[in-house]
């Protein structure tokens, strides 16, 4: 027997069909694509890009989730930045530090850029599971509403001949 794939809530909406099952039902907020920030860096601009497509292939993500975006971003390019420090550094750094009597002696301690990004990993964890992107969390997510600006009228033109009608990019689209 085959695997049916479940419809999308915009693919129900278009056939004038209704989603079965517990929590299929679309939520209150239309969907859209997050603005993003000008502040990112090279980085965390290339996540927010990524994370993105993902919320929006799924059809979860609105305008709104652009600051949960930018943070996550920009905390997941501060814990690549660290981990290649780690690796050029080490895990244990050595120091030379004085001891009671004034003498120099070298030490060995762990580096204290371990601690960054163990910082950086609980925290981009926890915003993974807000936004849906865990194994565990994935299926909690809510579809959002199809948005009437990026609606696609069935029987129009853009709907028969897709490839006839060149889609103008959004605000905030790139």
């Amino acid at each position: 027997m085959g695997q049916f794939k479940a419809k999308t809530i915009r693919e129900h909406f278009m056939q004038g069909t209704t989603p079965r099952g517990k929590g299929d039902t679309p939520s209150v907020f239309k969907s859209g694509r997050p603005k993003i920030p000008a502040h990112l860096s090279k980085a965390g601009r290339t996540e927010f890009k990524r994370v993105c497509k993902i919320l929006l292939d799924r059809g979860t993500s609105t305008e709104g989730d652009f600051a949960t975006l930018a943070v996550y971003a920009e905390i997941y390019a501060r814990w690549i930045q660290a981990k290649a420090s780690i690796e050029t550094e080490g895990l244990m750094i050595t120091a030379a530090v004085t001891d009671n009597h004034g003498k120099l002696r070298t030490v060995s301690r762990l580096n204290p850029l371990i601690k960054v990004a163990e910082g950086c990993e609980s925290r981009m964890l926890s915003l993974c599971k807000s936004m849906g992107l865990t194994a565990v969390d994935r299926d909690k997510v809510k579809q959002t509403s199809v948005n009437p600006k990026d609606e696609i009228v069935p029987g129009s033109i853009a709907d028969l001949y897709p490839h006839l009608v060149e889609r103008k990019p959004q605000h905030g689209d790139e």
